[in-house]
C-alpha cells in the first residue's frame, strides 16, 4: 500500500478514514492539523500544514484533504493548490457502497460517500464532496470545490456551479442551474435557476429570498 497523509481532523475525516481502511489501497501515516495532540483510532497528528513539504520529502507522495466544507470552500481550495505546488498526488476516494456509472467523470481530490449515486454521463469536478446518500443524476455537472450534502438530490441535466453548497436533503429539479458560490439550504427545493452568489431556502421559485450580498 502507498502512504497517504490526511489534512485536517474532524467528522468528515472519520468518514474518509473508514473508506480508506476498507479498500486497503493507502496506508494512512497520520494527520496535519493546527492541534498537535489529536488522535483517532491509531492515527495521530504528525505536524501542521506548514510541515507538508517536509512530509513529502520524507517519501509520502499522496495526500487527501479531510476538512469538511464548513460553509465555505476557501480553506479546501487553498490547501488543494498548496498540495499541487508541492507535488502531491491527490486521489479520488469513493466509498465501496457508492454507485458510480461507468461513464461518469470525477475530478481529483473528490470524496464520494456511503450509498451516494453519480449516474450516467454526470461530471463532478475536482475537490468536491458528494456526501452520504446524495444523488447526482444523469447528465449533471457539479463544479469544482462544491459540496452535495447528505441526502441531497440533483436531478438530471442540472448544473451546480463551482464552490457551491447543495444542503442536506435539498432537491434541485431537472434542468436547473445553480450558480457559482451559491448555497441551497437544507431541505430546499429549487424550481427556478439560482444566480451566482445567492443563498436560497424553502421552495425557490425565483421570488424574493436572501442573496449573497444580504439583499432581499
Amino acid at each position: 500500500m502507498e502512504d497517504i497523509i490526511l489534512l485536517g481532523f474532524g467528522g468528515h475525516a472519520k468518514s474518509v478514514i473508514d473508506t480508506i481502511e476498507k479498500q486497503n489501497k493507502y496506508q494512512i501515516v497520520g494527520f496535519t492539523d493546527k492541534s498537535r495532540d489529536k488522535v483517532y483510532k491509531k492515527y495521530q497528528t504528525i505536524g501542521t500544514d506548514d510541515d507538508l513539504e517536509k512530509i513529502f520529502q520524507k517519501g509520502v507522495k499522496n495526500a487527501f484533504i479531510t476538512i469538511g466544507y464548513l460553509g465555505d470552500s476557501a480553506i479546501r481550495k487553498q490547501l488543494f493548490y498548496r498540495l499541487k505546488e508541492i507535488g502531491y498526488h491527490i486521489p479520488v476516494i469513493v466509498d465501496d457502497t457508492a454507485v458510480i456509472a461507468t461513464d461518469a467523470r470525477i475530478g481529483e481530490g473528490t470524496y464520494v460517500g456511503k450509498n451516494a449515486v453519480i449516474n450516467s454521463d454526470a461530471s463532478v469536478g475536482k475537490m468536491c464532496i458528494v456526501n452520504t446518500g446524495a444523488i447526482v443524476e444523469h447528465d449533471c455537472v457539479v463544479g469544482d470545490f462544491s459540496h452535495v450534502a447528505v441526502g441531497a438530490v440533483v436531478c438530471g441535466m442540472s448544473k451546480v456551479g463551482a464552490e457551491t453548497l447543495i444542503g442536506a436533503n435539498a432537491t434541485v429539479i431537472q434542468c436547473m442551474d445553480v450558480g457559482n458560490q451559491s448555497k441551497v439550504g437544507a431541505g430546499a427545493i429549487v424550481l427556478k435557476q439560482v444566480p451566482d452568489n445567492t443563498t436560497v431556502s424553502g421552495v425557490w421559485k425565483g421570488s424574493k429570498q436572501q442573496r449573497g450580498d444580504g439583499s432581499e
